[in-house]
């Protein structure tokens, strides 16, 4: 799929879009808190058995054992823990649940509740490198963050293999997104299928002390990006953006190995600074083509006060207001 700008007119709608955007953008309620994807040191609830953490409680004998099949270096599986530990740091209603890479930990592979997988690492496995039993009430678990586009399950060994589907998509069995979004009480109410925003007549009115924070702004829009040549073809987008930009002396600033500016990302804070000082836009641009599939790059512009301009194949409804 490709996405080229082909005349003036489009470029216009698309600003006039963008400034729109712009004027309702502020009032919008949208949080990711960083601390739901970190384990932090268990607390006194828990017994350390090694690198295994057992809850000291009473149910034990309840607990689901949960085997990771492939390498926890892949995300969400990195994130899990091992024993009860992912659990009972995070104050889970439930902690009865059981996770280790030991395929012996059981003696018997059949006898573990649910085998998780990694997409990345699972779709390139030969099959004698898969379960060779499987018993009737185990659950297979395909567990990614990863957009399908760059890592695709093709093989028909796969159809019908797995029970639950732990991703970023909408409709996972599990989710795992790279953000959530909360209204005025806190209570996380997206993203879903079906978003039901309140009315820009209904938000609250842009507070003075925001609006003279972006009186420092003063360029039309930056870029981070590394991979200089991504499946969805967003380099290629951007060079006929900046083509049809030039005609009213307005550029897209990209910084990183694809642009001709430079900011450490040892630095990130001081990068993303001078996007909430400097940027009115920032390309919130992935780099591949899947449903539901928005990443951090439209917080990068959301955290930093500025305009996110997004280039994805998802709904983006049901990420951010849009005006109606």
């Amino acid at each position: 799929m490709r996405i080229f700008l082909s005349n003036k007119v489009k470029l216009i709608q698309l600003l006039a879009v963008l400034i729109t955007l712009f004027y309702i953008f502020p009032t919008k309620k949208t949080n990711a808190p960083k601390e739901e994807f970190k384990i932090v040191i268990p607390n006194d609830s828990a017994v350390n058995l090694g690198d295994e953490y057992v809850a000291d409680s009473d149910d034990k004998d309840d607990l689901k054992y949960i085997l990771l099949w492939t390498s926890a270096r892949n995300a969400p599986l990195a994130y899990i823990g091992e024993g009860q530990k992912g659990f009972v740091d995070r104050n889970c209603p439930y902690t009865n649940c059981f996770v280790t890479g030991n395929k012996n930990h059981l003696k018997d592979i059949t006898k573990f509740d649910v085998i998780a997988f990694a997409g990345p690492d699972v779709i390139r496995m030969y099959e004698d490198k898969l379960p060779v039993k499987r018993s009737p009430h185990q659950k297979y678990a395909f567990a990614s963050i990863e957009s399908s586009d760059n890592y695709p399950v093709c093989s028909n060994r796969f159809d019908g293999y797995f029970n639950w589907t732990w991703t970023f998509k909408l409709d996972s069995d599990v989710r795992w997104g790279y953000m959530v979004i909360r209204d005025h009480n806190n209570n996380v109410v997206g993203p879903n299928k079906e978003m039901h925003w309140i009315k820009h007549g209904d938000m609250d009115p842009v507070s003075d002390e925001f609006k003279e924070r972006l009186k420092s702004k003063s360029k039309a829009a930056a870029w981070y990006v590394s991979n200089c040549r991504s499946k969805s073809k967003r380099e290629q987008f951007v060079k006929e953006l900046q083509k049809e930009l030039k005609q009213f002396n307005l550029t897209v600033d990209v910084y990183g190995k694809c642009g001709t500016l430079q900011c450490s990302r040892a630095k990130e804070a001081e990068c993303f600074d001078l996007i909430k000082e400097k940027y009115y836009f920032y390309l919130s641009f992935e780099n591949s083509f899947s449903e539901d599939y928005v990443t951090e790059k439209l917080l990068n512009a959301v955290w930093n006060n500025a305009v996110p301009i997004v280039y994805g194949a998802a709904n983006y409804s049901r990420y951010i207001c849009l005006l109606e």
